[in-house]
């Protein structure tokens, strides 16, 4: 402790030693005083620092869980968008495969509605053929006429139908192959020509002189579209004539652009319909389809089929005066070279086709009447099995020289039963699929499975009997 001034007073009156060690206690505590100043300042500055780093490190501690809180909540933010990921793939998943059963089922119905209308239809077309082959009164013909009629426009209807399915579901399937539009148009003049003289109409196909001589596309479609259009020319038009031409647009390199027009004289198409004309099921007006028939699917199908070539189909019109739709397609150069032939009628000799052995496969006995009332006609010499079991066993024991057979049948259908005659009994015999089916595969299916060729019901007899010639006689 320091001294007081009494206690200086003290010191002079002792001895000197005793005032030399009390003065050196003074300067002691003095140092100590000092040095406890000292150490309290030092103290006072490290509870300053330490308060200083405390606040900094509770600032940091917030600022780090406020970073944690945001990083949670990121966290909680990007799982809920995966989970709404997850179940938006889950639920597009669910549609797909919802989708994806809808079209084969939807397929399987068009598929079976086909089969079971074009089968009876076989029946109505064949044997209206049959029987205005006969001895009739003009009369009896005429009601032949109206039933075959009526049958090949049912037939229309259905076509139509499987197309606007086939083409919804992207199962409308292009070939390639190399043709003549020339030979495509001599076809079709002779197949429409009919109608057009029914109405004293004047029908023309013109072929420009520089439209090559062979092409590489699909000939089938291309006479799917112009049978339309050319068909509803003649519908539509009741005096005057229709003309049907192809010419050249552009060349380049390894492609030709074709455009084909058909302009009629008929009816034509008021101004404020034409632009939904190509629609499904509209028609120019609603009375249309009572008076002249259709269902307004056909220039619709015109349409995608032409677009999906990569083409265009446009119309111009003046009512009551005519119409002209003309279409554009692009087609690759054929390297084929297709040779001119003589139009010689029959492409088949009858004499040797009698002398062939055929066996027909087929369940329905409406078919098989008319397939036998069609052949015993011309003396064709025909076995039936009354199913593909049946057949295989009828092939066993004897010796025939072509199958027809139906691909819808009981206990075993023609499918299984082509199988075990290409796979198991190791037979080669030429084999024709005859199906009612008209789905898109078909035909692709059938010869995957070792069968020969393939016709549609209703059955075209000059087509079979061409089929079976080549097949068996023509090779």
């Amino acid at each position: 402790m320091p001294t007081t001034s009494s206690q200086k007073d003290n010191i002079y009156n002792h001895p000197i030693e005793v005032r030399k060690f009390l003065a050196h206690n003074e300067e002691l505590v003095s140092e100590e005083k000092i040095d406890l100043q000292n150490t309290e300042k030092a103290l006072l500055n490290i509870l300053d620092d330490y308060s200083e780093e405390k606040i900094h490190s509770e600032d940091s501690q917030r600022a780090l869980l406020n970073i944690l809180d945001d990083y949670s909540e990121e966290k909680i933010n990007l799982e809920n968008t995966q989970r709404a990921v997850l179940n938006i793939l889950e639920d597009y998943s669910e549609a797909k495969e919802k989708a994806e059963e809808s079209t084969k089922l939807k397929e399987a119905f068009l598929a079976n509605m086909s089969h079971e209308i074009r089968t009876p239809m076989n029946a109505i077309i064949g044997f209206s053929d049959i029987l205005s082959k006969g001895k009739l009164e003009e009369k009896e013909k005429e009601y032949i006429r109206i039933i075959k009629s009526a049958g090949e426009n049912l037939l229309t209807i259905i076509n139509d139908i499987l197309d606007i399915s086939k083409i919804e579901a992207g199962m409308m399937t292009f070939e390639e192959h190399t043709f003549s539009v020339k030979d495509i148009f001599k076809s079709l003049n002779v197949m429409l020509m009919g109608k057009a003289k029914e109405k004293t109409l004047e029908l023309l196909f013109i072929c420009d002189e520089d439209v090559p001589d062979s092409l590489l596309g699909d000939p089938t479609r291309l006479t799917q579209i112009i049978i339309n259009l050319a068909g509803n020319a003649i519908k539509f038009t009741q005096k005057g004539e229709i003309i049907v031409r192809a010419k050249v647009i552009k060349k380049e390199n390894e492609e030709t652009l074709l455009e084909f027009s058909v302009k009629d004289t008929g009816i034509g198409i008021p101004a404020d319909k034409i632009q939904h004309i190509f629609e499904r099921f509209r028609q120019a007006e609603s009375h249309t389809t009572r008076k002249y028939g259709g269902t307004g699917l056909g220039l619709s199908i015109a349409k995608q089929l032409v677009e999906l070539q990569g083409g265009k189909l446009s119309v111009t019109s003046e009512f009551k005066s005519g119409s002209m739709f003309v279409f554009n397609i692009p087609y690759k150069k054929s390297v084929e070279v297709l040779h001119e032939t003589e139009d010689t009628g029959e492409k088949f000799n009858m004499d040797q086709l009698r002398k062939l052995n055929i066996l027909l496969v087929e369940d329905n006995q409406l078919n098989v009447k008319l397939i036998l009332s069609l052949f015993s006609e011309y003396g064709l010499v025909l076995q039936v099995a009354e199913n593909g079991s049946i057949g295989i066993e009828k092939l066993r024991e004897n010796k025939f020289d072509i199958v027809l057979m139906d691909m819808e049948m009981p206990v075993m259908n023609g499918y299984e039963a082509a199988t075990i005659i290409r796979n198991e009994m190791k037979n080669a015999i030429p084999i024709i699929a005859m199906t009612a089916h008209a789905m898109s595969g078909e035909k692709e299916r059938c010869l995957s499975l070792g069968m020969n060729d393939y016709i549609s019901k209703p059955i075209n007899a000059n087509l079979l009997f061409e089929k079976i010639y080549d097949l068996t006689l023509n090779t």
